[in-house]
């Protein structure tokens, strides 16, 4: 039987490691043939990465805005414009109705004290003073007693005149083709005409 001299056994200890290192050297080369490539990505790694949404850009369009107005730009001011014909034909119609209603409701008063409410023959309002007209005595049968529809009873309000036996209700008019001078009575004319100019009467007795 042949006996492992000490050169035996270290030519058997020392073979894995030129093995080993006959390996890391055949690598070595290999990686330098090839220039050092990168290892191949996973499968997955592309299909990932095309589930990524990319960032929206900004936008390069300044989002439009409106033009100030150039400082030479005339800007209205006015409101809805009034046509004064209708307007005033309007409130002269009123003032018909007024008078009208206004005279019904003396007749209810007459039927009840067989006289007119009477101011003594003298020119009154008809109740813009409620302790001295006595034309405010028609309350009882229309209240409130209607006023001119430009408001201020006392420079545009109606007016009343009896001796209780007849009336006269007036008002003024602001077209002349509403006014009625000719059913107006002579103290009437007298005693308005100066300040009002286009006066409608509206008269009745008994």
């Amino acid at each position: 039987m042949h006996r492992l001299t000490r050169t035996d056994w270290l030519r058997i200890s020392t073979a894995p490691i030129i093995t080993i290192v006959a390996v890391v050297a055949a690598i070595i080369a290999t990686d330098l043939a090839t220039g050092g490539a990168d290892e191949p990505k996973p499968e997955n790694q592309a299909a990932l990465s095309t589930r990524v949404a990319a960032a929206t850009p900004f936008p390069r369009t300044p989002i439009p805005t409106t033009p100030p107005l150039p400082t030479n730009t005339p800007v209205s001011t006015v409101g809805p414009t009034t046509v004064p014909g209708p307007v005033a034909e309007a409130r002269d119609q009123t003032r018909k109705d007024d008078l009208q209603r206004m005279a019904a409701a003396l007749e209810k008063y007459y039927d009840k004290k067989k006289e007119y409410p009477n101011s003594g023959g003298n020119l009154q309002t008809v109740c813009t003073y409620q302790e001295i007209d006595a034309c405010c005595k028609i309350k009882d049968f229309i209240d409130p007693i209607p006023g001119d529809p430009r408001g201020d009873p006392g420079a545009n309000g109606y007016w009343y005149n009896s001796d209780g036996k007849s009336y006269t209700l007036i008002a003024e008019m602001e077209l002349p083709a509403n006014a009625t001078p000719q059913n107006c009575t002579e103290d009437t004319v007298k005693n308005l005409k100066q300040a009002k100019t286009y006066l409608y009467c509206l008269t009745n007795g008994h």
